[in-house]
């Protein structure tokens, strides 16, 4: 099943589950999660808990999916926008972050268990590489337009970028816990002076 397709909820019961187990985790240490909290929070049974899912790995894994949906919707002024740039670049990312910031205690838990230090874990891959690709049609449309110079690949300068705002958040928002809102003015500005500031002149 592929990312987008595998992150919306069955149902409202579903729904419940997960934003009880998000706002448990956000209370509790993953060692004292239990399906059985997650059932009280929901007010649902322990029962219906493990009809969605079987464990609370099984948990976490479906509201990890459920985030990196809310971020790719969140990015969509600029995946999708055909307006200003710089704009529409602010306006994603701050809406990324606050994603981010949202499900905060589930990346950070993802992140921990997956021992890959400051580097997304494996099983995020898909989820990125679909924000790659969003962003590589946006900088090839705007090429296109003439609005940015095409003497670097769009996929090239999406993954390089990517990266760099993925480094960002891993290091200083999940792990370090820190508010990444100061950083979307300068982040944001830095992908727009590397997609769209023109070709190097030569001497």
């Amino acid at each position: 099943m592929t990312p987008e397709l595998a992150v919306r909820s069955r149902n409202a019961t579903e729904e419940a589950i997960l934003d009880a187990a998000r706002q448990t985790l956000a209370e509790m240490p993953w060692e004292r999660l239990t399906m059985d909290a997650i059932a009280k929070r929901a007010f649902v049974s322990r029962t219906a808990v493990y009809f969605y899912f079987d464990s609370k790995d099984a948990v976490v894994e479906r509201l990890v999916q459920r985030a990196f949906h809310d971020i790719y919707e969140a990015a969509a002024p600029y995946l999708d926008g055909i307006g200003d740039p710089r704009r529409e670049l602010r306006t994603g990312l701050a809406r990324v972050v606050a994603v981010v910031n949202s499900n905060q205690d589930v990346f950070l838990l993802a992140a921990r268990h997956s021992n890959r230090g400051e580097r997304m874990p494996k099983g995020w891959r898909p989820f990125i590489m679909r924000l790659v690709e969003g962003a590589t049609a946006r900088i090839a449309r705007d090429q296109r337009r003439g609005i940015a110079p095409s003497d670097i690949p769009a996929r090239m300068s999406a993954q390089a970028l990517l990266g760099m705002i993925e480094g960002h958040i891993v290091r200083d928002v999940i792990i370090g816990g820190a508010d990444a809102n100061d950083s979307i003015r300068i982040l944001a500005e830095l992908w727009y002076r590397a997609v769209y500031a023109g070709e190097p002149t030569t001497s």
